[in-house]
């Protein structure tokens, strides 16, 4: 074996290609606007997998609890066919995290699977609704947008219907515009197969907005939007719950996929008026990280407690050279 064969052996074994892990901050409407002070979970030697899409179930005392994106790089990868197209890859499954808040720090103690088979599963939204608790995760390549209702006693979940027939992404339902909406982007065609008009990719600029077919908030939602918002940039997915501030404003939060999937999250003040959607940037946070540098990718909260979650290259030599790229872009582009 020679030298370059060597070091590429020796690569694959002490390098993943970008990570994500989670954070946690305090929160007010004022977090918003200022630079994000983010304390890192620290996973306590649980590193086979990673975390990321966070949603707070539940936070009392030091007691933390964490849905989450879990990427199962402990398992092989697999061929799986979605919409026609083969793809090779590890799967995702979405997990409760239980957390100790210690001395500042956060200190992961168990994880509990929670929905989990061979379709990718991610983006765990939470919603209550008369007293239970319902999981709406995105698995887009099952080719529909379902429910989960969790049982916090035996710490299981159950399907409980779907809510819309559409590939949807990063899904968040929203009632502030005086009617339950559903809020996403999507990914390639509707399950028929036939393209839907005028929807830019998952991680493009347009936001389709769907409307639930009995008014209810479980739907079913109709699987083509009845408007389109058109961003300025490809920062159309979703990063999490709506947010209402004390002054009525609300704020839908996203994130930017402009030179790379997940690079920031932006905050929008939207309005409705007239029934058109409006929006204006609020905010635009990018990761300042020593090692989740590479992207920042959503935002939620409970309470004064908001979550959000990072990546970047672990291995020295990539963030060496990660970090090296992004300076030269920087420089060119002040040119």
């Amino acid at each position: 074996m020679n030298i370059f064969k060597k070091y590429k052996k020796w690569e694959r074994e002490v390098y993943r290609k970008k990570p994500w892990n989670i954070g946690f901050m305090d929160y007010d409407e004022t977090t918003l606007d200022k630079p994000f002070e983010i304390s890192w979970l620290d996973a306590c030697g649980y590193d086979v997998n990673w975390f990321a899409d966070p949603f707070i179930l539940s936070a009392a005392g030091n007691k933390i609890e964490v849905l989450v994106e879990e990427m199962m790089l402990d398992r092989p990868k697999k061929a799986f066919s979605v919409r026609g197209t083969t793809t090779v890859r590890n799967w995702a499954r979405i997990s409760k995290l239980e957390i100790e808040r210690k001395g500042g720090k956060y200190l992961l103690r168990k994880v509990v699977p929670l929905i989990e088979d061979e379709t990718h599963y991610s983006f765990p939204a939470i919603y209550h609704h008369d007293g239970k608790i319902f999981i709406h995760p995105e698995n887009h390549e099952s080719n529909t947008s379902p429910l989960f209702e969790y049982n916090p006693a035996t710490r299981t979940t159950t399907r409980a219907g779907t809510l819309c027939d559409a590939p949807l992404t990063d899904a968040v339902l929203f009632d502030g515009f005086g009617e339950w909406l559903l809020f996403a982007t999507r990914e390639g065609d509707d399950p028929v197969g036939v393209p839907v008009k005028g929807m830019g990719a998952a991680n493009g600029n347009k936001l389709g907005v769907y409307r639930s077919t009995t008014g209810k908030w479980n739907g079913p939602y109709e699987p083509r939007p009845f408007e389109e918002i058109e961003f300025p940039d490809a920062s159309a997915r979703g990063a999490g719950h709506f947010l209402k501030l004390k002054d009525g404003r609300i704020v839908r939060v996203a994130q930017a996929c402009n030179r790379r999937y997940g690079e920031a999250v932006v905050f929008y003040e939207m309005k409705r008026e007239n029934g058109k959607f409006s929006f204006k940037e609020i905010a635009r946070h990018y990761p300042k990280s020593p090692i989740w540098h590479a992207s920042l990718h959503t935002f939620n909260t409970l309470g004064n407690l908001a979550v959000t979650d990072g990546c970047g290259y672990t291995h020295p030599l990539k963030r060496a050279l990660y970090r090296a790229k992004e300076k030269l872009r920087g420089i060119f582009r002040r040119k």
